[in-house]
């Protein structure tokens, strides 16, 4: 009983390893790509966008919104905190960024079902 580990435990350990790399890298391979970005200003829809389609929105003077190579961010702000900046990017179903102070919400939506069983409205 010398080796704790014998080779066999090795070689089992670096094979389950491996499926996992694959198995983790082909959800990324095959993700849906794309969507909409749906931008709300005080409850009312400001305006919605496709995700694939790079684009500047510039919200009533108060948010800056780009999106880029598949994913939206908050660029710019007028709000004090500037917490909707910090939140960083987006593009997955369902996710958001939200500005309250100047009561805009950004949204990333897509065709896909959400792997989750609730859904959040």
């Amino acid at each position: 009983m010398k080796d704790i580990i014998k080779r066999k435990d090795v070689i089992l350990i670096v094979v389950v390893l491996i499926v996992a790399a694959i198995g983790f890298g082909a959800k990324f391979l095959f993700a849906e790509k794309g969507g909409t970005v749906t931008i709300s200003v005080d409850g009312k829809t400001y305006g919605t966008y496709s995700l694939n389609e790079d684009k500047t929105i510039n919200v009533d003077d108060h948010n800056k919104v780009v999106i880029k190579d598949g994913v939206v961010h908050m660029e710019d702000a007028d709000c004090p905190d500037k917490l909707c900046i910090k939140q960083g990017q987006i593009d997955s179903n369902g996710q958001k960024i939200v500005c309250l102070p100047n009561k805009t919400i950004v949204e990333v939506s897509s065709e896909k079902e959400s792997d989750y069983d609730i859904k959040v409205k």
